[in-house]
């Protein structure tokens, strides 16, 4: 497997106008609308993964990157995003273990972090929320290679 596919308004390289054409028509094909995402943050988020949500909602439009099928992954980034940060602030505040009956314990708050950490990753590779991400998503067609114009002549 080669490199993974620009979107074609990255492409640097040489590509002939044709080519270009045609994965521009192919980029829009993916696309659906975003109405719903638009709307905001589902309402059984807290209000902090709102904000997360809402934030990544306008940071993406820029780029007209997600659509209204991504709100369910983009919900649990959201809600993982909020919860990562609940444990975080009670480890920073805690510590990482406790003194159980039987001497130090491990947090169940490391647990919590790390779960949610793993998640976000996960969501957050299927969003694109990373440049190299996002660069994954699109999905290459397959290029017929020329033929060449000699081989009649052998």
């Amino acid at each position: 497997m080669g490199r993974a596919r620009k979107v074609i308004d990255m492409q640097i390289g040489n590509i002939s106008k044709q080519k270009k054409m045609n994965r521009k028509i192919q980029e829009e094909k993916i696309k659906i609308d975003r109405d719903a995402l638009m709307a905001g943050a589902p309402s059984w988020l807290s209000e902090r993964a709102a904000a997360e949500y809402n934030r990544v909602v306008r940071e993406a439009a820029a780029i007209d990157m997600l659509d209204n099928l991504d709100m369910a992954v983009l919900a649990i980034y959201a809600d993982n995003y909020d919860r990562y940060l609940d444990a975080a602030e009670y480890l920073r505040e805690n510590g990482q273990t406790y003194e159980g009956k039987f001497g130090p314990s491990m947090s169940p708050y490391v647990k919590i972090a790390e779960s949610a950490s793993n998640q976000i990753m996960k969501c957050s590779t299927k969003l694109g929320l990373a440049t190299t991400d996002r660069l994954k998503l699109i999905v290459p067609e397959k290029e017929s290679k020329e033929v060449n114009k000699f081989l009649k002549y052998v």
